[in-house]
């Protein structure tokens, strides 16, 4: 996700950076890596200095050819930033442009069919939850359930599905409470429509907030509140919820 100091000037998969051969030993690094690899590995075996390791990383992950994720310490501290290989895929990026611009002509527009279309996935999801079996298990809106139950039980779904898309999904430590209202705030570590997201985020974005809000209801109504910050770290998006 974005550097602090500005956007970068960004390549596609048909569009490469210069050929560096520092990068491409890099590359073929985190490509025969059996796991995601850090920077100060792949730093310490190059043996280059680690901000220059980082920054032909920075290069490959804009061009499509590495992602991002997260490597747990296994105990206190946060995750370290690691990476993986992106095998060859189709560049469907022209494809996702068309999409978007079918959706309407100006951003508003896109932003609000956007939403709305993922408004619509939340109710199909809760659909097919019910046609299952396990409906019961994992919908929160069991009845008789305080509001607040109903509200952790929808942020446990969302936490859930954001995993299953693959976001990587991190529900930070919770903050201490006042009043009556709950807040919970969600790292999505990654984000796999990466590039619809950045040069279209009124529909990328706007569908995955009309998804948050979509899976906040339950059948006596909204139980929270949800706001999607895109790209609000270098490293990750940030979801905030709010208890009713």
């Amino acid at each position: 996700m974005p550097d602090q100091s500005g956007p970068r000037r960004r390549t596609s998969r048909g569009q490469r950076s210069p050929r560096n051969h520092q990068r491409e030993r890099v590359l073929d690094l985190v490509t025969a890596a059996p796991e995601p690899v850090d920077a100060a590995e792949i730093a310490q075996q190059m043996r280059l200095h680690v901000t220059t390791v980082r920054f032909h990383l920075d290069i490959l992950c804009d061009d499509g050819s590495v992602a991002r994720t997260r490597i747990s310490t296994g105990g206190v501290g946060r995750p370290r930033t690691g990476y993986v290989a992106v095998r060859d895929r189709l560049d469907y990026r022209g494809l996702a442009e068309i999409l978007a611009l079918e959706l309407g002509d100006t951003a508003d527009e896109r932003q609000t069919r956007a939403e709305r279309a993922g408004r619509h996935w939340a109710d199909r999801i809760r659909a097919d939850r019910i046609r299952a079996d396990d409906a019961c298990q994992d919908l929160p809106a069991a009845a008789g359930s305080t509001p607040r139950a109903a509200f952790e039980g929808c942020t446990e779904q969302i936490l859930r599905i954001f995993d299953r898309m693959g976001f990587d999904p991190e529900l930070t430590a919770a903050a201490p409470e006042g009043g009556d209202q709950v807040h919970r705030t969600i790292r999505l570590h990654a984000c796999p429509i990466q590039e619809l997201a950045r040069s279209h985020p009124e529909v990328g974005c706007a569908m995955h907030l009309g998804l948050l809000r979509g899976l906040l209801q339950t059948g006596d109504g909204p139980v929270g509140s949800a706001e999607l910050a895109p790209f609000a770290e270098p490293e990750f998006c940030l979801i905030k919820l709010t208890s009713h």
